[in-house]
């Protein structure tokens, strides 16, 4: 066990950093750069899949695999457009445009009132308490400000789907999310958005609305003088439900405003006094907003603008991998259904030829017998050529009879394994056989989470699951080879019993002189064709038995050459996996890392942090946690003892020197504020133990982080002094 004090990230004091470390060299951010730099990745994540699904489109080129091919193919071609797409809209993007803000919000929540205000309208196109007054966005100047304000639909109004895709249309290219929330109960719809927003990493700053009608002037003169009586409510109640909805995707809010935008709008009426304009201003309190607001602009603007860039596109990368991953989960379902179905197959269809030969086998024992009935019923007193006649007759019968006997046996087995290959499908078609397990990278970690942002992914993952049990279902269903190697069985067993040895044969007498009476006369006849026929059958039934294993050697190559059949698809989805997980790994994440490295190197720059920006190795961002970073001593150190601002990003450095299990601690050091008890260490995983609660949603994200940057499992409990562990 090992005990770890907080370690303390107030920046430090930059006199004496530059005294350790010498002035730190600054160099200019340029946005141009970066914009160049993430359309240049995107383009490499396109070709990247295009390549991928080449590939794939040549692996599964069989006409018996199309249901296969498109569920492989159609999400990465979808995913591919998806990025050509952000690609082409960031290419257009002005990167030197003002700082935005996107105003968000439920339906009548206000947000249309405090825009008209902060542009400076006339309250035109603010709503009379009607739902949807606000159907498409419109982007605004803040008077006085150097600021972009973009007002969107409500999120929670019913049959507001297309209003809910607007508003977060708007988000990918937001500095800046202005929140506005009234003292109503947040709806379940409006939870949905918040989580979603935190998925999106976003800055949120909320505008707690007063909705009390104050058009009235004895409502007016109320918010004049007892402003609080009208604002009143439970402040901190109120905030709750957003802090729950954002805890859940791991974000917070920065800080709180309540406002009265009503009140704020009148105080622009030209029918006012100076005086009595100001005096509505000031008690509508949207002054701390606006003072908020350009806080959040004049320390963070740079920053914040270097990371909508970024967050432009990495979504849409985030997603590709996400998919990536998920298609080769899906493949792998496929392979897993694919190799337990076939093996269930040929285990249930051995079983059944081996009766089916028993079957066989007994009927051939049936209709020996008969003959061997017939040789102690015939007719002594016949002469020698009727009985030789009668003889060749029976045979005839025998092989008529052998010749059914291995055609029914046939045709039962071919129905049979019919229905075993059937029933194998849809056992196999029911299993949740290839679970989710960990791709490498944070393909797989941020799939799980993207598939909360938006919603289509997870209807291509249905789709692709789908594919995979119709995979199954097609990939064990027998071939025409099978029914075709059945029947011929019975030419071979046909050909068999003609080449047969003696069956042409009939009796010879011995002569009847030495007998002295006619029943000693039979008696002799008897024993004569029991003894020259007996023998005959004994012959048979050993031919008969040999041809009973070629049958069964003739119908176990059917299954063996049908399992063949099925291992060439085997064989063409482990080549699918194998392409898709070097995509994966050896070419998408490798971007991803990339992007982050490149957003975190010109945020240090931005920070002031030339030295650690040149020398940075490698980051990774994850939303709720910070933006871990690798990098040689001394940067690490400097880093480590100076810490850089929070105003935007948490900077958590790592020690490139460091061992991953040591960099898992690092993290969760510059993370917790308070005491950390590591309980275990080893190369794998690190469980620690923090001395105070977390918020929820915080445990999820640091974990994340510490898996997407160092490959490590953390596990974290909480131990409160005074309370249950």
């Amino acid at each position: 066990m090992m005990i770890l004090q907080n370690q303390p990230r107030i920046p430090g004091d930059e006199r004496a950093r530059q005294q350790f470390y010498g002035l730190d060299p600054q160099i200019e951010t340029s946005l141009a750069a970066l914009k160049a730099r993430l359309i240049e990745l995107a383009r490499a994540v396109e070709r990247a899949l295009d390549r991928s699904a080449a590939s794939l489109r040549s692996q599964l080129d069989s006409a018996e695999d199309v249901a296969i091919r498109d569920a492989v193919l159609a999400p990465l071609t979808d995913a591919t457009h998806r990025v050509a797409e952000a690609r082409r809209l960031l290419l257009g993007r002005d990167v030197d445009r003002p700082f935005r803000i996107v105003l968000m919000g439920r339906t009548m929540a206000g947000k249309s009132t405090l825009f008209e205000f902060l542009t400076g309208g006339d309250g035109a196109s603010v709503g009379r308490g009607g739902q949807r007054t606000t159907r498409e966005s419109h982007i605004g100047t803040v008077l006085g400000h150097d600021i972009e304000i973009v007002d969107t639909p409500g999120v929670g109004a019913m049959d507001g789907d297309a209003d809910y895709a607007e508003a977060f249309s708007q988000v990918a290219d937001s500095d800046l999310i202005l929140w506005v929330a009234t003292n109503e109960a947040t709806q379940e719809r409006t939870g949905r958005a918040l989580e979603q927003l935190a998925d999106y990493g976003k800055p949120i700053l909320v505008a707690l609305n007063c909705l009390r009608d104050v058009t009235d002037q004895l409502d007016l003169l109320d918010l004049l003088e007892e402003p609080d009586f009208v604002f009143g409510g439970d402040t901190l109640g109120n905030l709750k439900p957003i802090d729950r909805h954002l805890a859940r995707a791991g974000g917070r809010y920065i800080s709180a405003v309540m406002i009265h935008a009503q009140a704020a709008l009148m105080s622009q009426s030209s029918d006012l006094t100076s005086d009595d304009a100001s005096d509505i201003r000031l008690a509508s309190r949207v002054g701390h907003l606006l003072t908020e607001i350009g806080v959040q602009k004049d320390r963070t603007a740079d920053a914040r603008r270097v990371a909508s860039i970024g967050d432009f596109i990495r979504r849409e990368l985030l997603d590709a991998a996400s998919t990536t991953a998920t298609v080769t989960k899906t493949v792998r379902m496929m392979l897993d259904t694919a190799r337990g179905s076939l093996d269930d197959f040929v285990r249930r269809a051995d079983r059944r030829v081996d009766d089916a030969h028993n079957e066989l086998m007994a009927a051939f024992s049936v209709a020996l017998s008969r003959r061997e009935r017939w040789i102690e019923r015939v007719d002594v007193s016949l002469s020698e050529a009727k009985i030789n006649a009668a003889w060749a007759s029976e045979m005839g019968l025998l092989k008529e009879e052998i010749s059914a006997d291995v055609d029914h046996a046939g045709r039962r087995l071919e129905r049979d394994l019919n229905q075993i290959a059937f029933d194998v499908a849809d056992d196999w078609s029911h299993l949740a056989v290839g679970e989710f397990q960990e791709l490498g990278g944070r393909g797989a970690i941020w799939g799980n989470r993207l598939v909360k942002v938006g919603g289509r992914f997870a209807t291509a993952v249905g789709t692709t699951v789908l594919g995979a049990k119709i995979g199954a279902l097609a990939g064990t269903a027998l071939g025409p080879g099978l029914g075709n190697a059945i029947g011929l069985v019975l030419g071979a067993i046909v050909g068999l019993l003609t080449g047969l040895l003696g069956l042409s044969r009939g009796i010879d007498w011995v002569s009847d002189k030495v007998f002295r009476s006619a029943a000693d006369v039979r008696k002799r006849r008897r024993e004569n064709v029991h003894d020259q026929l007996s023998p005959l059958l004994v012959q048979v039934n050993e031919q008969l038995a040999q041809a009973g294993e070629v049958v069964r050697a003739t119908w176990q190559r059917a299954v063996e050459q049908e399992a063949a059949r099925h291992s060439v698809r085997i064989d063409m989805l482990e080549q699918a996996e194998r392409t898709l997980q070097h995509t994966m790994t050896m070419e998408l994440e490798p971007v991803l890392a990339e992007v982050d490295t490149e957003i975190a190197r010109d945020l240090l720059r931005i920070m002031g942090r030339g030295r650690a920006a040149s020398a940075l190795i490698r980051a990774t961002r994850w939303r709720g946690a910070g933006i871990a970073v690798e990098l040689p001593e001394p940067e690490f150190s400097e880093l480590v003892l100076f810490p850089v601002p929070e105003d935007a990003e948490r900077v958590l450095p790592t020690a490139a020197s460091a061992v991953s299990s040591t960099s898992a601690i690092q993290l969760v050091r510059n993370l917790s504020d308070g005491v950390v008890t590591v309980r275990e260490w080893t190369d794998l995983q690190v469980r620690v133990e923090l001395t105070h609660p977390l918020a929820l949603g915080a445990q999820e994200a640091w974990q994340a982080l510490a898996w997407a940057h160092t490959g490590v499992r953390l596990s974290i409990s909480e131990h409160i002094e005074g309370g249950a562990l």
